[in-house]
């Protein structure tokens, strides 16, 4: 067997790549920026769960929250804020105006994270590639090739950071008692099987 990689037939006449160090290069800057993202993300998720909290008036709503997805934190959130008592009509724009913001922000994630990533094809003369193909899948639709340049992904992690930290902020600023709330999230001993 040869040295030489063999192209599958898809790729003949394409340029050749850069050198493994190089593609090895790409792939981990193109990681790291997934990770940060997926990382900002799990983090908004975290703030819209504690928010999807303070608007309950439970000691009961940490289990409540728990395990939903970002859309439908968001979904039920807005829905909170439209009725809560315990804000004030300003307060309800402005955290309304900040979850309008997050679904947008959430599904240019979704294809930076659950993307099939592939660095650009450049030939060795040219400068390091600024973009990398995805291939995409929503529900029911073919596969789509998208591409997402390192700047705009670099973007999207800081956008991410800067929603999670608003909704967090507002909640400081707006239900920091119900912040406090405490929370029931383990069973009683009795139901844990430790009791008598």
């Amino acid at each position: 067997m040869s040295d030489e990689a063999v192209l599958p037939s898809h790729l003949d006449g394409l340029p050749i790549l850069r050198s493994d160090e190089e593609m090895e290069e790409i792939q981990r800057r193109m990681s790291l920026l997934v990770g940060e993202v997926a990382r900002e993300s799990a983090a908004l998720e975290y703030y819209l769960r504690q928010l999807m909290t303070c608007l309950i008036d439970s000691k009961y709503a940490e289990v409540v929250a728990a395990g939903l997805g970002a859309h439908e934190l968001i979904d039920t959130c807005t829905a909170l804020v439209k009725i809560n008592q315990e804000i004030t009509e300003a307060q309800r724009t402005e955290c309304r105006s900040k979850l309008a913001t997050l679904k947008p922000l959430l599904a240019r994630r979704n294809h930076l994270v659950h993307g099939m990533w592939s660095p650009e094809r450049v030939p060795e003369t040219e400068p390091l590639p600024s973009a990398a193909r995805a291939l995409v899948s929503k529900r029911r639709t073919a596969a789509a090739s998208i591409e997402i340049s390192y700047e705009e992904a670099e973007t999207l992690a800081y956008e991410l950071n800067r929603a999670g930290s608003g909704v967090f902020d507002w909640i400081c600023r707006s239900l920091l008692v119900q912040l406090r709330r405490e929370q029931v999230t383990e069973p009683p001993e009795e139901v844990n099987g430790g009791g008598v």
